[in-house]
């Protein structure tokens, strides 16, 4: 079984996500199942401009388109709710979303960049509580960036050692070597492959195991063939013959099990 933890839908900027795209390339590519959270949440553009005025989405409409696909998928597909702590925050409507997704919700998506806002702001604390009471992972952007370090998703782990917190890209367009050692210092805090070069993801499992690192893509980021990127190849091909079977399965699947609480 293969899961995908890191899966969008949307349509933002030049990104044009489809929900098709995304069941399509999990039957082309055999993923089993995907946890999908909703670009279209994004609080600011590519070039760190505030939205149009007349933007479509807000933090509740977002998420429910995210939450209606994966009724219509039951089985397959998973929700992580986007957060928009910048402009918005965390509120009653946004705890009642999480409710009324019911099994279909599997935790909470930041994205630093794209709120212009670190995951260490006070503005973020009461979905982390709420992701603590509810027992939902958090699933982090990371990325080179002055809102996207790797150590501020290491702060909050170590400031919320009841949350687990998956770093995603192991600290995007960097060589991944500190979000390395930042995600072996705490028990909470994981890290997913979504472009990381397959070398960096062995050196990650041989030195802290292959407990620690999640499979992520971001498909369908790249189109409906972003599992053909010659990182995901060597994932989903060559990689089993860098570590043991039973390292593969938790990386491809009981990993992502275990923190989302699937079956």
């Amino acid at each position: 079984m293969i899961i995908d933890s890191h899966v969008h839908i949307g349509c933002f900027g030049r990104f044009d996500m489809k929900p098709d795209d995304v069941i399509g390339s999990m039957k082309r590519y055999g993923i089993d199942y995907s946890l999908v959270s909703p670009i279209t949440g994004a609080e600011c553009n590519e070039n760190l401009s505030p939205l149009p005025d007349d933007w479509p989405y807000h933090q509740v409409s977002a998420n429910e388109e995210a939450i209606a696909f994966a009724r219509r998928n039951d089985g397959r597909i998973g929700v992580l709710l986007w957060c928009r702590p910048r402009t918005e925050g965390f509120n009653d409507a946004f705890a009642a979303l999480a409710d009324r997704g019911g099994t279909y919700v599997k935790g909470l998506k930041f994205h630093p960049y794209y709120s212009m806002l670190p995951i260490t702001a006070p503005q973020v604390e009461p979905y982390l509580a709420f992701a603590a009471e509810s027992g939902l992972p958090v699933l982090v952007h990371s990325a080179d960036d002055e809102f996207s370090q790797p150590r501020f998703v290491y702060e909050v782990a170590k400031a919320h050692p009841a949350v687990n917190f998956i770093m995603a890209h192991v600290g995007l367009v960097t060589d991944n070597e500190e979000a390395t050692e930042l995600i072996g210092a705490l028990p909470n805090l994981y890290g997913d492959t979504a472009w990381v070069r397959p070398e960096a993801g062995r050196k990650l499992i041989r030195k802290y195991g292959a407990h620690k690192l999640l499979f992520g893509t971001d498909n369908p980021i790249d189109g409906p063939d972003t599992y053909n990127h010659p990182f995901y190849r060597v994932y989903l091909g060559q990689f089993r013959e860098w570590v043991s079977p039973e390292e593969y399965d938790l990386l491809m699947c009981g990993n992502a099990c275990r923190l989302f609480g699937l079956s």
